[in-house]
């Protein structure tokens, strides 16, 4: 399969569907501000069933953007681990320069892998919980040789980084784990694959069914139609929608 070929659909079919959500958007927006409820029990209902929908749609959102992001540093990763360098000083600068990308390639994987990790749990559902198992087992089967490089598991599943003890670890050690074929993270690029495609198709599911835009886009930024309700009789008050990020462990 062309890699490249692929990514390149899903990111073709990434940029549809929000151009799609943005116009469901305006549409449900323009049609709340022109109605009416003799109930503000009604209208409390209303715009919680409304910020819901948006939520889910802007946490598969980022976990489509987050799966592809990891694919994205596992390639770069597997071409560090092929390189080969020469014993003088030359070699020696190059070898450290790659090292150097590769921890910060590897930083950007565990923010990445928390990211779509903690989407998985926070959703749920038997596809989504099926995913969560498969890279717990990943993770699992490469434990002790991630903490000798400084990353640990976290008793809920997330991945921690010891910044000076990855900085400092053998660089063969830590290429074995993160720029080889068949590595650590060879294996979460892979299955971040399926979890990418999974996210973007629910993301076409829940556009036609909810005809609703996210409070997510690529650029990290609020383009919810709903920003200012900010308290709304569900148990969860003063929350602010267009500042998601902030709350991204809550479950919908």
């Amino acid at each position: 399969m062309n890699i490249n070929s692929s990514r390149n659909s899903l990111l073709r079919a990434r940029n549809l569907r929000s151009a799609k959500r943005s116009r469901a958007g305006r549409i449900v927006s323009s049609r709340t501000s022109g109605t009416s409820s003799s109930s503000s029990t009604k209208r409390t209902t209303s715009s919680s069933t409304s910020l819901t929908k948006t939520k889910q749609l802007a946490m598969y959102e980022k976990m489509e953007k987050s799966a592809n992001s990891i694919q994205d540093n596992v390639e770069a990763m597997l071409k560090i681990g092929k390189m080969t360098y020469t014993d003088d000083e030359t070699g020696k600068q190059a070898q450290e320069n790659d090292k150097n990308n590769l921890i910060k390639d590897i930083k950007n994987f565990v923010s990445d892998f928390n990211e779509v990790y903690s989407d998985l749990a926070d959703i749920g559902g038997v596809a989504n919980t099926a995913f969560k198992k498969t890279l717990d087992s990943i993770v699992s089967a490469n434990k002790t040789a991630l903490k000798e490089i400084g990353i640990t598991v976290s008793n809920s599943g997330e991945l921690t980084i010891d910044e000076k003890t990855l900085t400092d670890a053998d660089f063969d050690k830590v290429k074995e784990l993160f720029a080889k074929e068949g590595s650590f993270a060879d294996k979460v690029g892979a299955k971040m694959e399926s979890i990418e495609n999974a996210a973007a198709n629910s993301l076409t599911t829940l556009s036609k069914l909810y005809g609703a835009t996210s409070t997510y886009n690529k650029y990290g930024t609020s383009n919810s139609y709903f920003n200012g309700y900010n308290t709304y009789n569900t148990g969860y008050s003063y929350y602010n929608y267009g500042n998601y990020g902030s709350n991204s462990g809550w479950y919908f």
